[in-house]
């Protein structure tokens, strides 16, 4: 997921394309057989080691790539992903004060969005609606 960061396209990449996709099919390999909950708690973990490694304000912008890569890669399963993106809202809103991390809270709060959509749960909709409505003007 660091790696796949790193090469996050500004625009349509067809070399970046390739390398989700070898993602995605890694990752499946790797989960099978693992249950959901398993899944959810291995990317929260995720989430959490690489937000308390930050330790510069221009490294949230890394750290949210990376948590929007990991979401890229369980694209297919939006509900295994969601609560590590919402970990790292709540991680961010705690150092909204830093340099660029309100960029990287609306990114992350942006992709958490397209999950709640994709999956269509209305737990998350909910909650990514709340966090939107509680934010200020």
């Amino acid at each position: 997921v660091s790696d796949l960061a790193q090469s996050l396209p500004l625009g349509d990449s067809q070399a970046f394309l390739d390398r989700m996709a070898t993602a995605r099919a890694r990752c499946t390999n790797l989960c099978r057989g693992l249950p959901v909950p398993a899944l959810q708690r291995r990317c929260v973990a995720y989430a959490e080691q690489r937000m308390q490694l930050v330790d510069e304000a221009e490294e949230y912008g890394l750290a949210t790539d990376e948590l929007i890569a990991l979401s890229l890669v369980f694209a297919d399963q939006p509900l295994v992903v969601a609560p590590a993106l919402q970990r790292g809202v709540v991680l961010l809103s705690n150092v909204l004060t830093e340099e660029k991390v309100p960029q990287q809270f609306a990114r992350l709060l942006r992709q958490l969005r397209v999950l709640a959509r994709q999956s269509g749960d209305s737990e998350l909709r909910a909650w990514v609606d709340g966090v939107v409505r509680s934010l200020p003007d």
